[in-house]
């Protein structure tokens, strides 16, 4: 991986890029859950992101590429983290653990939470060892959360992310 990536606010042509990265409904599914739509238009796309009501990141290359997408919002007194993704090019190559630790730096600059949480697939194996390397650990499901019986709910303190990064 090359440590000359940043992470930025995304801009609608990252969107574009974005609706690439899904070949099919499968794709979709383990990346944005069961509501958002398959096959998608550019609108359906942008409205499933929740586009308007969380703040959405690209992470890029030293060249310009986006190589990675993340959003994050307020939820039950912790900033969550959503829709994290890594590019077909890009998997495996240690840019979702960046994305996610760039993402818990914003936190962290901000300073309103003490925590972040984030759901993941039970059956996403790649992704919950990668979340739980990071220092995630699995809590109690929310109440009123979607998917109890598929999904995974873990949070993680934001101070925590020096001393897991290291």
């Amino acid at each position: 991986m090359n440590d000359a990536c940043s992470l930025v606010l995304a801009t609608d042509r990252d969107i574009d890029e974005l609706m690439s990265w899904f070949p099919d409904a499968g794709s979709v599914d383990i990346w944005g859950g069961p509501k958002f739509r398959y096959p998608f238009t550019r609108g359906s796309f942008v409205k499933d992101c929740g586009i308007e009501k969380m703040i959405s990141y690209s992470l890029r290359a030293a060249d310009g590429r986006m190589i990675a997408f993340g959003q994050r919002y307020a939820r039950d007194n912790r900033a969550h983290l959503a829709r994290l993704i890594a590019s077909p090019a890009a998997r495996r190559q240690g840019y979702g653990r960046r994305l996610i630790e760039e993402l818990i730096e914003t936190v962290r600059r901000e300073g309103k939470y003490a925590d972040v949480s984030l759901f993941v697939y039970r059956h996403n194996e790649p992704a919950y060892r990668c979340y739980l390397q990071l220092g995630f650990r699995v809590q109690p499901y929310p109440e009123k959360a979607v998917l109890r019986e598929q999904c995974y709910f873990l949070t993680r303190p934001v101070e925590l992310a020096a001393a897991v990064a290291g």
